[in-house]
């Protein structure tokens, strides 16, 4: 990560969302946008990029947010969480696609995430049907 330290914050937050670009949900972009801790935000790039490379390193969940998965990331003594689905692949050869939902301190994270989905059924549903 030493090649990405000396980026500003706004630099930083694009290069989040470049390695996210169309694969994140509003909701996680928003978050993102709204944290101005530099070292924070080089901990998410670098669990974005773990996820990526390989997304089996989450927490699966079960019940009602059965299909999300979760990393955690600990920084200055609080606990945050990426929130993510892997979407299965119609056929062997593709890649996965890996939706990025939320990424918050653990505090309120799930209740966020729950009170998100209780907005957007729809998604959730997808997510408990299609999400490997």
């Amino acid at each position: 990560m030493g090649e990405f330290s000396s980026k500003t914050i706004k630099e930083l937050i694009s290069l989040i969302n470049e390695e996210t670009s169309s694969n994140s949900l509003k909701l996680f972009k928003n978050d993102v946008k709204k944290l101005k801790d530099r070292n924070l935000l080089l901990k998410i790039f670098s669990a974005v990029r773990e996820i990526k490379i390989d997304y089996s390193v989450g927490d699966l969940k079960t019940g009602d947010l059965c299909g999300v998965r979760t990393v955690k990331i600990n920084y200055n003594n609080v606990a945050y969480r990426i929130a993510y689905y892997v979407d299965k692949p119609i056929l062997d050869s593709e890649k996965v696609n890996i939706m990025f939902i939320h990424v918050g301190s653990r505090g309120n994270f799930y209740k966020e995430l729950r009170d998100y989905f209780r907005n957007q059924k729809s998604i959730l549903k997808y997510i408990n049907n299609k999400a490997i």
